[in-house]
């Protein structure tokens, strides 16, 4: 009965994370890149993709995580379309009920236990990150399914933990990138905390077992995580600037750059604004520190408190050095400790409500709702109300416009995140890189436009631009004899 109640705030907080898109069904950058990828191996067989060209002036090699387009290359693009803001909500749904099976194994306290799946749901971050079709929160799951039985296995010493935490490493090496990133990250701390070569060992021959099973394709992917990060360490100044301002005009900036700037100058204090949960670590480090008795003397708990702790400092300090950026932005450490945070936040404050009563209980409560309406503001500015990551009714008529014109064109995209929804959706060819590698290519007009649009036009043979006067207006491009051959709304295609 307690695992069937259990999925009372899963499915909750899958009706938060979602009902966005009964507003705005296309929110999203990316995720054109990923229905792109999951096209690409639909096209080959459900199979690794072979080098890519259709659609990217800019060729490459596919060179993506398999496992999260591998799976959805078996719907069709019509389901795919219809489903596509759905997925994310539904895997994190997936982690929210894993918090409980945790907190449960660990308290054996149903009350704890669903509160810990609240405090989950009601992490701001969370409802942001799965917005939009993305393998994160698949990858954040594969996280946790990977380094808590590890964790746990140098506690308990059960062989059982060992091999389930070398399946879900081996998944997550075809899953997600940054998660994997961060998984090496903790390994590395607690082999230093638990003075065990577990967490590394694990690491490491789940890495040898995929190079293997997937016949070398991962070394492929693993070169493109380190050609995405040495592009950043040459852009890294030019990471939230605007692509024809640069970062002299701040009011051009959009809401994302200047949450992300206001992160970056107040951090490590904001930090707690985006997961107040976070200071559960804190609180029970005080609490052993001091010798303060008011929380429980847990192992578990104590392991919970150092992986909170660590990453937080870790985003931190990511957050403050823009150096930084190409290993991540900061706060997205934070993501890695969701689960940790929200049931730690339980127990504690549970315990505290035996101390304090009913104060506890207020203070709990106003968090919560101070945590939720901080989801709803964002999701209603940056989701509901969004203009430039979104597939808007100007944009489909431009789309449909390219799709009946006799040539296709060669385009270039202002802003240039409009380049993967361009060719999902057209016939066009535009000017983006296929793959990691090639991100070094695109140097000249992303993340800042460094040369003219009309160099750019010579240099790759481009006969059309795709605008959005939102973004720049025509006038401040300075193109030569530039016609304007379709328009609706701010989004003209101009013919240079």
């Amino acid at each position: 009965m307690h695992y069937l109640l259990a999925f009372i705030i899963p499915l909750l907080s899958f009706i938060l994370q979602s009902y966005p898109r009964v507003f705005n069904k296309y929110f999203g950058v990316d995720v054109w890149t990923r229905l792109l990828e999951i096209q690409h191996i639909k096209e080959s067989g459900h199979r690794i993709p072979d080098k890519i060209t259709k659609g990217f002036i800019i060729d490459g090699y596919f060179d993506y995580p398999i496992l999260f387009p591998w799976l959805f290359s078996f719907f069709s693009k019509k389901t795919l379309l219809n489903i596509q803001g759905f997925v994310s909500p539904f895997f994190d749904s997936l982690q929210n009920y894993f918090v409980f099976i945790v907190a449960y194994f660990l308290t054996q306290d149903l009350a704890i236990s669903i509160v810990a799946q609240i405090i989950y749901a009601l992490t701001p971050m969370i409802p942001i990150e799965n917005s939009y079709m993305t393998p994160r929160s698949l990858g954040y799951f594969m996280f946790t399914l990977a380094f808590f039985p590890v964790l746990y296995y140098n506690i308990d010493n059960q062989q059982i933990f060992l091999f389930v935490e070398f399946i879900f490493t081996c998944l997550l090496f075809i899953t997600h990138r940054f998660a994997l990133q961060s998984l090496l990250f903790i390994s590395v701390f607690f082999t230093f905390v638990d003075r065990s070569v577990i967490y590394i060992l694990n690491f490491t021959f789940a890495f040898i077992t995929i190079a293997l099973l997937t016949n070398g394709y991962y070394l492929r992917v693993a070169k493109g995580h380190l050609a995405n990060i040495y592009f950043w360490v040459k852009n890294y100044k030019d990471r939230f600037a605007h692509q024809i301002y640069g970062n002299k005009e701040t009011k051009k900036q959009d809401w994302v750059g200047i949450i992300y700037n206001l992160l970056s100058v107040f951090s490590p204090i904001f930090l707690f604004g985006i997961s107040v949960w976070t200071l559960s670590g804190i609180i029970y480090l005080a609490d052993i520190y001091f010798n303060l008795g008011i929380l429980p003397d847990n192992v578990v708990y104590l392991k919970f408190a150092l992986w909170i702790v660590f990453f937080y400092i870790f985003g931190a300090i990511v957050l403050k050095f823009k150096q930084l950026i190409p290993i991540g932005e900061g706060q997205r450490y934070l993501e890695m400790t969701t689960v940790p945070a929200a049931i730690l936040s339980s127990v504690i404050f549970f315990s505290l409500m035996k101390e304090y009563g009913a104060i506890s209980i207020v203070i709990f409560i106003l968090l919560c709702l101070g945590n939720l309406g901080m989801i709803i503001f964002i999701q209603i500015k940056g989701i509901v109300r969004d203009k430039n990551r979104s597939l808007t009714n100007e944009l489909v008529d431009v789309f449909n416009y390219i799709n009946k014109m006799k040539k296709a064109p060669r385009i270039i995209c202002i802003p240039h995140q409009n380049t993967t929804m361009t060719i999902y959706n057209t016939k066009a060819d535009v000017l983006v890189n296929a793959d990691n590698p090639g991100l070094m290519k695109v140097t000249d007009f992303y993340p800042v436009l460094k040369k003219s649009v009309e160099d750019l036009k010579k240099e790759y043979k481009i006969d059309h631009l795709l605008l959005r006067e939102s973004f720049v207006k025509l006038k401040e491009l300075k193109l030569k004899n530039p016609k304007v051959v379709f328009k609706s709304g701010d989004v003209k295609l101009i013919k240079i």
